[in-house]
């Protein structure tokens, strides 16, 4: 009898925790988009973001620890997981609750000034007594990550953060990047004291105690020849990143075409993680067009290896923007079934298998409306049954309710406004992409670290 009397009860508090928990993975997810700019967050998002961890880690410690690695490991959004690794032990902490925290804080550890911006966060939130669990974790991180080429690359006075475009005017205008400054190398070591795996890494430490570093790199601008060296040992991503200077300093021919077969290659443009905003990014950078070939092709290599967005979905994009096109039309790409209109009511044919770049050059050709004002009659007109709808705007302001579930991305201004009846994201960058199958899952209580190889949206067609 007592059994049948709680049982009510445990189903109600079992649905609240899983509220709560689906309550943080979304409303985390949603600011994928500021990498980590975590400092750009609303106020009350920040402080939401750390109390729904320290919650979470009551409730669900192992969903927890899961969840951060996974941030950490599979989004850009490095700095928020650290001030959930220390909210994470600080609730184990309270609680008197032992285990866990050192692995923890050593799975979100990935990069070698990682464990400086978590001991500067939690000197700066909790005070300068740093626990055990975090000393060891960060220790054994420490061990894992110093080398030489670490302290050349990390072991400065900078933040090294990765912010997204959106967030420099907000630099200028509110003070520049507020959190503190990563403790160095040398710093962390006096603190934690690792022990070093070999003498190698020995005088690693020695040298970042007595505040010395290698010496650096030679300086200066490189020529058509030194690209010609330099290049086929630099990650793609910073060839990406570099072709323009590559043209202008007269980039040989032969190096030219080394650096497109690199680019031609899918599984090298996958594990680079270059997505078609990023390589849009750069196709509009580049003077020559003897890249845009080899370009087009790339930006949909790393689609091609993204979850699938089930059911039929109504993306409406902002036409002015090249940006928004390129985003809105890689989320078509994604999806089983899509229709393409622009804000202002002119509907977008797709074309099977295209590459998004190429997309761009029918978009923009293409007699569709002149930019103006949104026209939400024409966009209500053009939804008929869809599963979801998307817009991909400038700016997003009021928007309209559809009775279906509802995604909206902001990619120029910052500051997208919180609208009822739609989830809304800051910046569209090639991390987002693949958001809404992920979050549509988690709302069926799968959760994209279980099922890493696999399209989610199968995984969700099991559960439904």
């Amino acid at each position: 009898m007592a059994r049948s009397l709680l049982g009510p009860f445990r189903s109600r508090a079992r649905r609240r925790r899983e509220a709560k928990i689906e309550g943080l993975f979304v409303s985390t997810v949603t600011r994928i988009g500021y990498r980590d700019a975590f400092f750009l967050w609303p106020e009350h998002a920040r402080n939401a973001f750390a109390a729904s961890v320290r919650d979470a880690a009551r409730r669900d410690p192992e969903w927890t620890a899961a969840f951060l690695k996974w941030l950490r490991t599979a989004t850009p959004m490095r700095y928020p997981t650290l001030v959930g690794a220390a909210a994470f032990v600080a609730e184990r902490l309270d609680a008197g609750l032992h285990g866990m925290s050192r692995r923890v804080v050593g799975s979100v550890l990935r990069r070698a000034d990682d464990p400086g911006h978590l001991l500067a966060h939690w000197v700066s939130t909790y005070g300068r007594a740093v626990p055990k669990p975090v000393k060891r974790g960060v220790a054994d991180a420490v061990v894992r990550l110093y080398d030489e080429a670490a302290a050349r690359s990390h072991d400065t006075a900078g933040h090294g953060l990765a912010l997204p475009p959106f967030a420099h005017p907000d630099l200028m205008n509110n003070g520049g990047i507020r959190v503190p400054r990563p403790f160095r190398f040398g710093q962390v070591i006096r603190l934690v004291h690792p022990v070093a795996r070999d003498e190698r890494q020995n005088a690693v430490f020695r040298r970042a105690l007595d505040g010395r570093r290698p010496a650096p790199g030679r300086a200066g601008r490189p020529s058509g020849d030194d690209w010609e060296r330099i290049a086929p040992l630099l990650p793609l991503e910073e060839v990406l990143h570099g072709l323009r200077r590559m043209d202008a300093a007269g980039l040989p021919f032969e190096a030219a075409m080394e650096i497109a077969e690199r680019l031609g290659d899918a599984d090298a443009v996958r594990a680079a993680g270059l997505g078609p905003v990023r390589i849009a990014a750069a196709w509009r950078a580049v003077a020559d067009r003897r890249w845009a070939p080899v370009l087009e092709r790339a930006a949909g290599f790393l689609l091609e290896a993204m979850p699938r967005i089930p059911g039929r979905t109504l993306i409406a994009i902002d036409h002015d923007h090249p940006g928004s096109a390129v985003f809105g039309l890689a989320l078509a790409r994604l999806c089983a079934s899509a229709d393409v209109v622009t804000l202002e009511g002119g509907a977008f044919p797709l074309v099977p298998g295209e590459s998004p770049l190429h997309a761009l050059h029918r978009w923009r050709a293409s007699d569709l409306p002149s930019p103006g004002r949104s026209d939400w009659a024409a966009v209500r007109e053009a939804f008929a049954g869809h599963d979801r709808v998307v817009v991909v705007d400038d700016w997003v302001g009021s928007l309209p309710e559809f009775g279906v579930p509802s995604y909206a991305w902001q990619t120029g201004h910052s500051g997208v406004p919180e609208v009822p009846g739609w989830l809304t994201f800051q910046g569209a960058g090639d991390e987002a992409l693949p958001i809404i199958p992920v979050i549509e899952a988690a709302r069926d209580g799968v959760w994209p670290w279980a099922c890493p190889q696999e399209d989610l949206s199968h995984a969700r067609e099991r559960v439904t």
